[in-house]
C-alpha cells in the first residue's frame, strides 16, 4: 500500500507496448479510490442538477439517486465499502436500463461517463473484498453488530428496511466460510427474530387510529413552551380514550410536540410532530399516556415503561436529555415510582423527575389534566395532595420534589409590600432588559384587584420586545377569586381580565377544598370553569341564547358540560343536548342537569333538541322525552346522527301532542348536514351542531 505502480498497456498506434507511473492507493479510514475522485463527481451532479432545462427533467429523479449515493460513500470507511456491493449493482442495473431507454438523450455523454464511474466503483469494491484480511473480517463484523444495536431505536419502518439490510452484510461475512458462519449464526437468528417482530409491529401500528391527527393545528396561538426543547408523547395502546386524549395533550403545545405510538415489542410510529432524530439538543420531557389502577400501568410492566423511555432517549441521540417523565395513568401511586426510577437508571436515564397521579385523570379539551378526589366527586388542579413528584438525591436516595415548580416559566412574580411586582425568578438567569417575545408569568396571587393592578405595572415596565402572553395564577388559600358571585358574573370578570392584558389565563387555588378547581380563558375569549362536577363553556363562536349541555354515561353520569355564546341572554334559550354512544345518564339526571342552567341565565327555556348517536334505546328516550315535556312544556325532539354526521330527526313531542311522534331516520340525502365531529369531541359545538 502506498507508493506507486506501473501500468502496462498496448499501443495501437505505435504497435507495441507502453507504460505510465501511478500512486497506489493507501487504505485509510476514509475511501480514497484512485478510479473516482468522490468530490469532483459531486460537484459535477450537483451542477448538472441545477439545470432547469427540458432536456434533463426526465433524469433529474435517477441523477439525484446518484449524487445521493455519492454523497453516502464518500463518508463511508472503506471496510464498510462490502456491505454496499449488492446495492450498489443492483443501482447500476437501473442506470443501465435508464440509458437503454433514452439512448439520444442530449446528456448521453454525461450519462455514460456516470455509468462508467459506476463500474470503476464495483470493480474496486469486488477487488477490495478479495484483499480482505482476518483482521478486517473481525472489523467487519463488529461493524455489523454495531449497526444491528444503532436499528434498535429505530423508527419501525425504517427499522425493517436497516434489519434486512444488516441481514443482508451477516450473511454475507458469514458465507466466507464455515469457521465464519459458526461465529454468526447466532446474531443472524437475533437478527431474523427481530424482523419478524418488527414486521409484525409495523403491521399492527398501521392499523392504529390517526384520522383526527390533523385536528391538531400548528401555529395557533396557545401558551409559551418553557423550559424544555419538546414534550413526546407516548401512547400505548389503540384506545379511544387514549387516542383522544394524545390529541387534547399535543394540541395545548403543538408546534412543541411529537407523539409516538409504541407497542409492547417497544417498536414505534411516529404519527405527528418532528421525527426524533430531529428533535432539537436540549432537555426534553416524556409523557407516557396510559391507562393505569392501583396495580401500576395496566398492559405493561415497570421494566417494559422504563426500555419504552430508555428507547425514545437513545433516538434522540447525544445532546438531548430526558429530564421529566411524567406518567398520566390513573391512580399510581408513590411506590410505583419508586421501583421504576432505580429501573429507569438501569436503563441509562437516571438524571429526571417522575410524576405520578394518585387519582384518577381527566384531559379536558384544552390539554389540561384535572385530578378526581378519592370519591370521585370533585374536580382538582395542580394538586399537591393528587399528584406527586420524585427524584435521586445527590446521595442517591429517592426523594419527593415539588410537583409545581415555577422552572419552567419565562418569570415568576409575587405581590411586594407595597403592591408593586416582586420578581422572583427569571428562566436562566437572565436580566429583566433581556426578556423577549411571547412570555409565560407565574403569578402568586393576592385579591382580584391587586393582583390586576401589579400585573399592569409589571407590563408597563417590559422591554418593548417583550410581552405577557400567559398567566398562570395560584390564589392563595385565604383568597378565593370565585368564592363570590354566579357563574356567569365570574366568566366575565375572568374574560375582562384576561382581555384588558391581552393574554390568556388559568387560576387555580392553593386550597384543596376551593369550590373552582380550574378557571381558563384564551385569547379568542372563550372562558370555562370547573366547579365541582360541571365545566361552564364560554365560547363566542355559538349562536346567542343558545345553551348546549354535554352529558356523559355510566361512570361520568355525574359529569356535564355547560356552553354558551356570553351573558347577553335577551330571549328564550334553545336547549342542546348531546349523548354520545349507548352510555347515558337517567331520566332524573338530565332533569337535575337541566337544573344548572339557572346559575347562567334565568330565561325560560323555548325548546329542547337531544342528539344522539344511537337508537339502541327507544325506551330510555320514550321516557326522557315525555319527562321533559311535562315539566317544560315545549317541543322536544330526539335527532340521530347518522352518516356524514347528518341529523334526522327520530323522537318529538309538541305541547299539543298527545303521545311521543317516533319517525325512522329517513335517508342521508333528506338530511341537512353539518361537520363530521364525534360527539366525544363536542366541548365546543359548531353552529349547524347546536
Amino acid at each position: 500500500t502506498g507508493g506507486t505502480k506501473t501500468v502496462y498497456s498496448w499501443d495501437t498506434d505505435k504497435g507495441g507496448m507502453s507504460q505510465k507511473t501511478e500512486t497506489v492507493k493507501s487504505h485509510s479510514g476514509v475511501l480514497k479510490n484512485p478510479l473516482i475522485n468522490l468530490n469532483e463527481e459531486i460537484q459535477r451532479l450537483e451542477e448538472l442538477l441545477k439545470s432547469t432545462s427540458e432536456k434533463q427533467s426526465k433524469h433529474s429523479d435517477l441523477l439525484s439517486r446518484t449524487l445521493y449515493a455519492f454523497r453516502a460513500f464518500h463518508e463511508v470507511r472503506e471496510y464498510e465499502l462490502g456491505f454496499y456491493h449488492s446495492d450498489l449493482k443492483a443501482f447500476k442495473l437501473n442506470f443501465d436500463e435508464h440509458l437503454r431507454t433514452n439512448p439520444n438523450s442530449e446528456i448521453i455523454g454525461e450519462l455514460n461517463r456516470i455509468n462508467v464511474v459506476l463500474q470503476d466503483f464495483i470493480t474496486d469494491i469486488e477487488a477490495q473484498d478479495l484483499r480482505r484480511t482476518e483482521q478486517s473480517v473481525q472489523q467487519s463484523v463488529l461493524l455489523v453488530r454495531e449497526k444491528y444495536e444503532a436499528t434498535k431505536v429505530l423508527e419501525v419502518g425504517d427499522k425493517v428496511k436497516k434489519l434486512g439490510r444488516t441481514h443482508k452484510w451477516l450473511l454475507s461475512l458469514a458465507s466466507r466460510s464455515s469457521e465464519m458462519h459458526e461465529q454468526l449464526k447466532h446474531d443472524i437468528s437475533a437478527i431474523e427474530h427481530e424482523i419478524r417482530v418488527a414486521k409484525e409491529s409495523q403491521a399492527k401500528l398501521e392499523k392504529w387510529n390517526v384520522s383526527n391527527i390533523s385536528d391538531i393545528s400548528q401555529g395557533d396561538i396557545t401558551d409559551p413552551f418553557v423550559g424544555y426543547k419538546r414534550q413526546i408523547i407516548i401512547t400505548i395502546e389503540n384506545n379511544p380514550a387514549l387516542i383522544r386524549d394524545e390529541l387534547r395533550l399535543a394540541g395545548k403545545y403543538p408546534d412543541n410536540t411529537t407523539i409516538v405510538h409504541m407497542d409492547e415489542n417497544g417498536n414505534y410510529k411516529v404519527v405527528y410532530g418532528l421525527k426524533l432524530d430531529r428533535i432539537p439538543k436540549g432537555d426534553i420531557k416524556i409523557v407516557i399516556n396510559a391507562h393505569g389502577d392501583s396495580e401500576g400501568i395496566i398492559s405493561r410492566s415497570i421494566e417494559e415503561i422504563a426500555e419504552h423511555i430508555s428507547i425514545i432517549d437513545r433516538a434522540t441521540g447525544e445532546g438531548s436529555v430526558v429530564r421529566k417523565v411524567s406518567l398520566i395513568a390513573c391512580n399510581l401511586g408513590g411506590g410505583y415510582v419508586e421501583r421504576f426510577l432505580p429501573e429507569l437508571r438501569k436503563k441509562g436515564v437516571s438524571n429526571t423527575k417522575v410524576s405520578v397521579r394518585l387519582a384518577d385523570v381527566r384531559v379536558g379539551a384544552d390539554g389540561r389534566k384535572i385530578m378526581l378526589d378519592s370519591e370521585g366527586v370533585s374536580r382538582k388542579y395542580r394538586s399537591n395532595a393528587l399528584k406527586k413528584t420524585y427524584a435521586f438525591n445527590e446521595k442517591g436516595e429517592i426523594i419527593p420534589v415539588d410537583s409545581y415548580t415555577d422552572e419552567h416559566y419565562d418569570v415568576s412574580l409575587s405581590i411586594d409590600k407595597d403592591g408593586s411586582p416582586k420578581i422572583e425568578r427569571i428562566y436562566g438567569n437572565q436580566r429583566l432588559s433581556e426578556l423577549q417575545g411571547a412570555l409565560k408569568v407565574f403569578v402568586k396571587a393576592e385579591s382580584f384587584s391587586e393582583t390586576e393592578e401589579m400585573l399592569h405595572q409589571f407590563k408597563d415596565i417590559l422591554p418593548s420586545g417583550a410581552s405577557i402572553a400567559h398567566l398562570s395564577i395560584k390564589t392563595p388559600k385565604d383568597n378565593d377569586w370565585f368564592a363570590q358571585g354566579n357563574v356567569l358574573q365570574q366568566m366575565q370578570n375572568l374574560d375582562n381580565f384576561g382581555g384588558r392584558l391581552n393574554a390568556s389565563v388559568v387560576v387555580y387555588s392553593d386550597s384543596e377544598d376551593a369550590q373552582v378547581s380550574l378557571a381558563a380563558r384564551n385569547r379568542d375569549s372563550g372562558v370555562r370553569i370547573v366547579k365541582g362536577d360541571t365545566r361552564f363553556i364560554k365560547d363566542p363562536l355559538m349562536s346567542k341564547n343558545v345553551m348546549a349541555i354535554l352529558e356523559l354515561g355510566r361512570l361520568e353520569s355525574n359529569q356535564q358540560h355547560l356552553m354558551f355564546q356570553g351573558d347577553d341572554f335577551d330571549a328564550d334559550i334553545s336547549v342542546r343536548i348531546l349523548h354520545e354512544g349507548e352510555d347515558h345518564p337517567t331520566t332524573r339526571e338530565t332533569l337535575e342537569n337541566l337544573g344548572l342552567i339557572s346559575q347562567v341565565t334565568q330565561q325560560s327555556i323555548a325548546d329542547i333538541d337531544i342528539i344522539v348517536s344511537t337508537t339502541e334505546n327507544p325506551g330510555h328516550y320514550l321516557e326522557l322525552v315525555k319527562a321533559l315535556s311535562d315539566k317544560y312544556k315545549v317541543t322536544i325532539t330526539v335527532r340521530k346522527e347518522i352518516a356524514s354526521g347528518a341529523l334526522a330527526e327520530w323522537l318529538s313531542k309538541t305541547p299539543q301532542d298527545s303521545d311521543v311522534i317516533v319517525r325512522t331516520p329517513p335517508h342521508l340525502a333528506e338530511t341537512q348536514p353539518h361537520n363530521d365531529k364525534k360527539l366525544q369531541d363536542w366541548d365546543t359545538p359548531n353552529q349547524e351542531q347546536i
